[in-house]
């Protein structure tokens, strides 16, 4: 199945700059997300008593920074499988983007999010079970504060906050507004878990190889660059990324954004010192865990979650419109995947000799175990992409969502789709 091999990215500008561009286009989907969002509208109003709660958090941050921010959710003790509520911001001062929470996606939960106006976002967090949300983080809410952003008190506000229980009655649930607060910039600044997977967009151990995005607030240079003669550089506009003393490729530098692939010299270590530097000075640094792999697939959207970048077997991109059948083989593109054999090599495009994980890999698609057909480094793209070949299994369910999970080492983050008939 070598002849499922991905087209050559190049790697977009702006707040999801990490994710590589497999010339992919995504389409429209209003329906599916209007029907999801219908379903908690449907809800009865909730009996008074001891509510869930949902916290929405306080920030602090520059203008031109990302800030990362925990939705929490508490159950205090009651039981809801199903959540919808609104959140209002300052659309002139910021912009906002959201992905599933670990404990919601391990009870197998979904995020959809639609734009009721430019001003208010809509979530709705349910899935096809019963089963009840556990208290922890519901949503990382990621806050991307405008350059021209003025000094000042933003609020985060919640409105329309409803749930339902795994019975399908309401469930008692109120919203706690949060507050951003936007300086004069405080110096170059990396967030707290301001290192994550580019594919998932989540925190975490990081691997050899991995692709990963670094927010903060004045780590880059002042104005976005890019390598312009190779795939990746060791330099963009002064700044380089430094994990334990070996510089890592970088792939796009912008002022509170570095998209980097981890050195496979970490290979081995359970921690790593991420430093960045600027003209040779050091601007931000981090102790980082380091994990044997960090598997996760890139997303069509950036999002990290929803239809994965797959490729059907006719090399087509695999979509609600273009859905895969059963029995073909598909191409899925990830990266997290550790060190392999032959050892991998800080950005190098991979040629004739494609590099396969040590560590075993695995695929199910729609819970059924799918035989991997081929499972190594992407020809034509820089080392730490990685193609899976599997083939749907008959068995499979259909639909426009059918959910694939990707294990190497260890299991990666649910949440990715694709599209079977």
């Amino acid at each position: 199945m070598n002849e499922l091999r991905p087209l050559r990215p190049e790697w977009q500008q702006g707040c999801y700059a990490h994710l590589p561009n497999f010339k992919m286009i995504l389409p429209s989907q209003p329906h599916a997300k209007t029907a999801a969002l219908a379903l908690l509208m449907l809800f009865r109003i909730a009996p008074s008593g001891f509510a869930s709660q949902i916290f929405l958090p306080s920030q602090i941050a520059a203008p031109g920074a990302t800030a990362l921010d925990p939705v929490a959710f508490t159950s205090q003790a009651g039981s809801v499988s199903g959540i919808q509520f609104d959140l209002q911001y300052d659309n002139s001062a910021m912009s906002l983007v959201a992905t599933l929470g670990d404990p919601a996606k391990a009870s197998g939960k979904n995020l959809y999010a639609v734009d009721l106006s430019p001003n208010k976002k809509r979530f709705l967090i349910i899935g096809i079970n019963q089963t009840s949300i556990p208290d922890g983080t519901l949503l990382n809410l990621s806050v991307s504060i405008r350059p021209n952003a003025t000094s000042g008190t933003y609020s985060l506000s919640l409105s329309n906050v409803s749930g339902t229980d795994p019975s399908g009655s309401a469930a008692a649930l109120t919203g706690s507004d949060g507050i951003m607060t936007v300086v004069g910039s405080p110096g170059a600044l990396l967030q707290p878990n301001g290192v994550v997977n580019a594919a998932s967009l989540l925190p975490g151990p990081v691997a050899p190889g991995e692709f990963v995005t670094l927010f903060g607030s004045g780590i880059g240079p002042t104005s976005v660059q890019r390598p312009s003669d190779s795939v990746s550089r060791t330099v963009l506009g002064g700044v380089s990324v430094f994990f334990d003393g070996t510089p890592a490729p970088l792939l796009y530098a912008a002022p509170n954004q570095i998209n980097a692939i981890v050195p496979f010299t970490v290979a081995g270590k359970t921690t790593t010192q991420v430093t960045i530097t600027s003209q040779g000075q050091t601007v931000a640094a981090v102790a980082q865990a380091v994990a044997s792999a960090a598997p996760a697939i890139f997303t069509l959207d950036a999002t990290g979650t929803g239809q994965g970048a797959i490729l059907n077997q006719d090399l087509s991109v695999n979509s609600v419109s273009n859905p895969a059948v059963k029995g073909s083989a598909i191409a899925i593109y990830a990266t997290g995947a550790g060190q392999t054999n032959p050892a991998g090599v800080d950005g190098q495009v991979t040629g004739t000799v494609l590099a396969t994980p040590l560590l075993p890999v695995s695929v199910q698609i729609g819970g059924v175990d799918a035989k991997v057909l081929y499972a190594g480094a992407a020809p034509g793209q820089v080392a730490g992409v990685i193609q899976i070949n599997a083939l749907i299994p008959s068995t499979a369910t259909s639909g426009s969502a059918v959910p694939v999970a990707l294990t190497i080492g260890q299991a990666g983050p649910a949440g990715v789709t694709v599209a079977i008939r």
